[in-house]
């Protein structure tokens, strides 16, 4: 039974937006439970109108709140009885599991960082998130939260993904590899911290298939692709805007040469729309801290917070931070009994 403490003053359109997904998703799983922290006059405002009352949702009481263009550790300094902070704070104090907000990013990860600690053998902390792929889906890290990365982060981004991967997103008997982010797929490709990166690699205990292209993150080559977070969120963006744009000429073209018109256009692009809607990921996952971290785009709707729910969930019934330092202290044995260690 996962507790999931959930920001519900954090994104562009709280709390309205989050209560509503919350509430959708305490309905659809009556074993999670759910607790909505924030302002309570504003919070049982919107849950009202929801239908009748659940008994798997709590609210918290937290009277501020820390918007998205503040700087997130002065605001967290300033403002230690907001929304963000409180909703950490239940997981450090052990009455969450996890904890997920659309709030102020920044802010998110300092708090996670500074209330949860880092797991054993963690040196810093990463952001993975899903991308559509023509294999069904690809967890890229990081995404924005290091991104000025050393060989051994990257390394144990490989680690942490792969486990994300195999503990949220893969399928019954699923190969999970790791891929690294280059700008060609030779071995000796990237700069000098994608080679130190993948001489690495080839030592640790992933499925590690080498050098990955641009192209080939969507291709589905690797069902994990990892980079320092400034090329990361580079990807990320550009993912999310290419969607909708493509989406938006697909229709276009439709429109122009009658296909539009036809009965099946309608039920495809729908499908093809969900298949590649950043809603349905609805939130990234920060690996690396002593708890499940979830955080969702801040212009999130209902959909993408019950996604990001969901993510967090899934984490937590996986058992996923226990399998994550099992995996580094081998990480850790083999580096050192490596020559030259």
């Amino acid at each position: 039974m996962p507790r999931i403490a959930i920001d519900a003053m954090g994104g562009d359109f709280a709390p309205s937006v989050v209560v509503r997904g919350t509430y959708k998703s305490a309905k659809d799983h009556p074993d999670w439970v759910l607790i909505l922290v924030g302002d309570e006059v504003a919070v049982r405002r919107e849950l009202e109108p929801c239908g009748p009352a659940l008994q798997n949702i709590a609210v918290v009481h937290a009277p501020e709140s820390i918007g998205m263009d503040e700087h997130p550790v002065e605001a967290l300094k300033s403002k230690r009885n907001a929304s963000l902070p409180v909703a950490v704070g239940l997981v450090h104090a052990g009455k969450a599991d996890a904890v997920m907000s659309a709030g102020n990013t920044g802010a998110l990860v300092a708090a996670s960082t500074m209330l949860l600690r880092h797991l054993p053998g963690v040196r810093r902390a990463g952001i993975c998130t899903t991308l559509p792929s023509l294999t069904g889906g690809v967890a890229v890290m990081d995404v924005g939260a290091n991104v000025q990365a050393k060989a051994s982060h990257l390394v144990h981004y490989g680690v942490m993904g792969q486990i994300f991967f195999e503990s949220v997103m893969a399928k019954p008997g699923q190969k999970v590899h790791v891929g690294l982010l280059s700008v060609g797929g030779e071995e000796g490709k990237g700069n000098q911290l994608v080679r130190e990166t993948h001489a690495m690699l080839q030592r640790a205990p992933v499925s590690f298939l080498g050098n990955v292209e641009g192209h080939e993150v969507f291709e589905g080559r690797a069902e994990v692709v990892i980079t320092d977070g400034l090329v990361g969120n580079i990807v990320l963006k550009t993912a999310e805007g290419l969607s909708e744009i493509l989406l938006k000429l697909f229709g276009k073209h439709a429109k122009s040469t009658g296909l539009a018109a036809t009965p099946l256009f309608e039920p495809t692009i729908r499908s093809l729309a969900q298949e590649i809607d950043w809603r349905e990921v609805g939130g990234a996952a920060l690996l690396g801290v002593n708890g499940v971290v979830v955080i969702a785009h801040g212009r999130s709707d209902d959909v993408a917070i019950g996604s990001a729910i969901r993510i967090a969930a899934g984490c937590c019934n996986s058992n996923m931070n226990q399998k994550i330092v099992a995996a580094l202290k081998q990480t850790e044995a083999t580096a050192e009994a490596a020559p030259g260690a």
